[in-house]
């Protein structure tokens, strides 16, 4: 299991962070898209099948033209987020940025404010990141 900052890692991949997430912390994912689908989970441990908590599920869907954002808990999903459409195209790159801010995650896109995720479990227990098939990851650090 490695540990943020990574370049060009396997799909899927699992890695792990040392210090959490804390207020104000940025993780950055950079990429190509691959397939129709990837998913991004902040998870508060390892397992992924069956999967750990997860405070942040993000869901790229190019081509349903949306992102999903969720969380998963008690080995149950939550209401998901789906609106502001799909910024990112099949077979382009990304850039993904999620900052931890005091009430939400923000997330943005290429650059640009995407959307904010209301915390619904601690930011605090996040303590890997798995990222599904789907995507080559060119670079994955934390700021």
């Amino acid at each position: 299991m490695a540990q943020l900052p990574v370049y060009n890692p396997p799909s899927p991949f699992l890695g792990f962070l040392p210090a959490g997430l804390g207020l104000y912390r940025k993780v950055i994912i950079r990429g190509k898209m691959k397939e129709d689908q990837f998913n991004i989970n902040f998870q508060s441990g390892p397992n992924v099948d069956p999967r750990d908590d997860c405070p942040l599920h993000i869901s790229i869907r190019p081509r349903d033209k949306l992102i999903v954002r969720n969380t998963y808990q008690f080995r149950s999903w939550g209401i998901e987020e789906r609106h502001g459409g799909c910024p990112i195209q099949k077979k382009g790159y990304f850039d993904v940025q999620v900052t931890v801010k005091p009430d939400a995650y923000s997330i943005a896109i290429n650059g640009c404010q995407y959307a904010d995720f209301a915390h619904r479990q601690p930011y605090a227990s996040v303590r890997f990141i798995h990222i599904s098939e789907g995507a080559q990851i060119d670079a994955m650090i934390t700021e």
